[in-house]
């Protein structure tokens, strides 16, 4: 046993000798990382031993480091086939540290050099386990990679490439995987369920219009919970007029169902104004989704919504969205036909009737002729399947919905876009804290995708086709540049493929005009367009501006026949417009409080006031004007105002996390184990009864219990194609035609 103490580090670091010398440390770390050096020049690995304390205290007195091949392993009988290698040699090598009574001045008391093992060679040191650490700058590159999409094992490629090889980077793959591992550990390290309502509250402080709601089971498990942050409200207030709602996607560990409300922006890209996660998909938690989604937009309902074939959900849109159109996604249709329709695959001329019957249509008359012509030339009076489609049809076909907007819509192909960009921020595996940051992640990165294109917008004007037409001047300066194109396109099919057959004038100021299609493929159909030459408003039977929100080719073929050099206002809708967000933060009037949602009343209020704070922020006797003006309006308003103080908090510890699940078809979840398999584990059933927490508390008394429907998880989860139109009403009865 050597004794040493000298206070000059260097000594050690630059003076080989059969017994080093030791400097004076003040604290375990910096003890810890001095042994390290030394066992890391001589070629082994360090262990943390055994601590003694000072009498009656919490002081260390010594503190023991060992050889990683200390001592023997003793080894039990297992029938598991892998075992960890036995590294143990029972080797003496050894450092003590001592310190005085006040834990201070750390000195080697007992030093043992000799081992009975071989040592590392210079190309093998850098795996020593003791020597193998993750830096905080290469921890947070890591972090950022990965959070970025990039794999682990890129990521760790690439830092080892920047410093020349693995054995300089100073830590192995599986340190980095760990490193991940212990990050996404520590997001849900009070519990995933609790760790995600931390989330949600801590949004909520830094967004006063976020808004969240969560329900539970009657063992307080979560079981689904829906969000709302500003962005979604005020996008929804100005974009919220169709809106597309899928549940394809379950991807995490408890087999949640991810379900976004995506709409359509004035640059025709999609965006999310509401989420949620839902355990089972039954009408009372669509209802319950629902609720939440109308409750946080101010009761506002959208003219047109799209889904799937979900019995559930038909139901409960019924239900919940009372004004609302309910359509049906034409792609579920059109892909269950071939197995429906003998004749589909082989029968073209069927086939052709019946995507006529869907899209084609201008007219329930037209719809039905077409519909008996397929029913007449593929026999298939008795076909179970097409009966019961028929009696949905004005969920799908486009004939029975000429009388409101979609946007021109057919499928729910945003939502499953959507639900495929999911696939890059999860897996069978991933928490609920994941599922929501990566959420979150896409969702900013079609929020970065709609500020480019503002960007772009307002950086020049377009390039006509035509620089001729003052018609086409006026659009490209009120509409973005993605719209103006949909209209360009319009306009010039109208001028070059539409011919105008004939013209009659009924009275004074309208004449009806007779256009049809100058190719041959439309077999003489017209299309008819009443034109006011007073008012300049014109309307054709095929209702293309009343579905779609554009002027159709056929009404801009008139005005180019009637040299109509300016698009009458009501034709060029703000919503695809450059100034689509503008005015709705217009000052509120008392004569518009019953017309007007509250939460354009709140967006206005507080944008007024964040403006307010942004002009005085440099006026010390402007704020001081300001806070004695608020504090004189928050009395005159509490006098007004009676608040409902029946608040009763909840203990957010008490929340369980949901029951885990494996996901139907997913392979790469967690394998289990020899014990876990050979180990029978009672389970105990989830009840069904709700009891909904609310986004301040959790309420005491649950919710009635509701009565299960079976879930639609068996839904056709194939990539859809693309649709040029898309399709709508209320469920009384459940057909056949959609039950699995």
């Amino acid at each position: 046993m050597l004794n040493f103490n000298c206070d000059f580090f260097h000594i050690f670091l630059q003076i080989p000798s059969k017994y080093p010398t030791f400097p004076v440390v003040q604290s375990e770390d910096e003890a810890y990382a001095l042994y390290c050096e030394y066992a890391h020049k001589t070629g082994f690995s360090v262990r943390k031993e055994h601590i003694i304390y000072w009498t009656h205290t919490r002081i260390i007195k010594v503190r023991e480091y060992t050889c990683s091949k200390a001592g023997n392993k003793h080894i039990k009988p297992s029938p598991i086939k892998y075992r960890k290698l036995d590294s143990r040699t029972g080797c003496l090598a050894c450092c003590h540290f001592r310190t005085d009574t006040n834990g201070q001045n750390w000195t080697v008391s007992k030093f043992v050099e000799e081992h009975n093992h071989p040592l590392a060679l210079d190309k093998e040191k850098h795996l020593l386990r003791s020597n193998r650490k993750v830096s905080d700058l290469q921890g947070d590159l890591i972090r950022n990679m990965t959070g970025a999409g990039i794999k682990t094992v890129h990521a760790y490629n690439f830092l080892s490439d920047e410093v020349g090889g693995i054995e300089n980077l100073g830590f192995s793959k599986v340190d980095a995987y760990n490193y991940v591992h212990r990050c996404k550990k520590s997001l849900i390290e009070s519990g995933d369920s609790v760790s995600l309502l931390k989330m949600l509250q801590a949004r909520q402080l830094d967004d006063s219009m976020f808004s969240y709601e969560v329900q539970t089971d009657e063992q307080n498990r979560l079981t689904n919970f829906f969000w709302m942050d500003g962005r979604a409200k005020i996008d929804y207030d100005c974009y919220g007029d169709v809106i597309i709602f899928d549940t394809t996607y379950r991807l995490n560990k408890y087999n949640l169902a991810c379900a976004p409300f995506i709409a359509v922006n004035n640059h025709w890209q999609s965006i999310c104004v509401g989420c949620t996660f839902i355990a089972e998909e039954t009408i009372e938690s669509f209802c319950w989704v629902f609720d939440c989604f109308l409750k946080f937009v101010g009761g506002k309902q959208p003219i047109t919504i799209f889904t799937d074939q979900d019995q559930a959900m038909a139901v409960a849109i019924e239900r919940v969205f009372t004004t609302s159109r309910h359509r049906l996604c034409q792609w579920h249709i059109s892909k269950k036909a071939p197995s429906k329709v003998h004749c589909f695959n082989v029968d073209k001329g069927v086939r052709g009737l019946f995507y006529q019957c869907m899209s084609k249509c201008d007219s329930e008359i037209e719809f039905e002729q077409y519909w008996s012509d397929m029913m007449l030339k593929g026999s298939l009076q008795d076909n179970r399947w097409l009966k019961d489609l028929y009696l949905v049809r004005h969920k799908w076909s486009t004939a029975y919905n000429k009388d409101v907007l979609d946007l021109g819509i057919l499928s729910t192909q945003r939502s499953e876009s959507a639900n495929n960009g999911l696939h890059g921020c999860s897996k069978a595996t991933s928490s609920l804290v994941e599922c929501f940051i990566g959420l979150e992640k896409l969702v900013s990165t079609w929020r970065r995708a709609e500020l480019d294109e503002d960007f772009k917008c307002t950086q020049g004007s377009v390039s006509l086709k035509y620089k001729g037409s003052n018609l086409l001047k006026q659009v490209s300066k009120v509409f973005t540049r993605k719209m103006f194109s949909i209209f360009e396109k319009s306009f010039m099919e109208g001028a070059i493929g539409v011919s105008i057959v004939n013209e009659v004038m009924y009275d004074d100021n309208n004449i009806l005009y007779g256009t049809a299609q100058c190719d041959e493929d439309q077999d003489g159909k017209n299309w008819f367009v009443n034109f006011n030459t007073s008012t300049g408003e014109a309307k054709c039977s095929c209702r293309g501006f009343e579905t779609k929100g554009i002027q159709c080719k056929h009404v801009l073929r008139i005005f180019i026949h009637r040299n109509v050099k300016h698009v009458p206002a009501q034709y060029l809708l703000k919503r695809f417009s450059l100034n689509a967000k503008r005015g709705i933060y217009l000052p509120y009037l008392p004569s518009m409080a019953q017309k007007e949602s509250n939460m354009i009343f709140r967006n206005h209020l507080m944008r007024f006031t964040y403006d307010l704070s942004l002009q005085i922020e440099s006026c010390q006797p402007a704020k001081e004007l300001v806070m004695i003006a608020m504090n004189d309006l928050a009395r005159r308003v509490e006098s007004l105002v009676v608040e409902d103080a029946n608040h009763n908090d909840k203990e957010e510890s008490s929340l369980r996390d949901p029951p885990k699940k494996r996901p139907k078809g997913i392979s790469n979840t967690r394998l289990k184990g020899y014990w876990e398999k050979n180990t029978k584990k009672s389970r105990k059933k989830v009840g069904v009864k709700k009891q909904t927490m609310s986004t301040y508390n959790f309420l005491d008394s649950p919710a009635h219990a509701h009565q299960s429907t079976p879930s639609a998880n068996n839904r056709d989860l194939d990539s859809k194609e693309e649709f040029d139109l898309e399709l709508s009403f209320n469920f009384s009865s459940i057909p056949d035609v959609f039950k699995p």
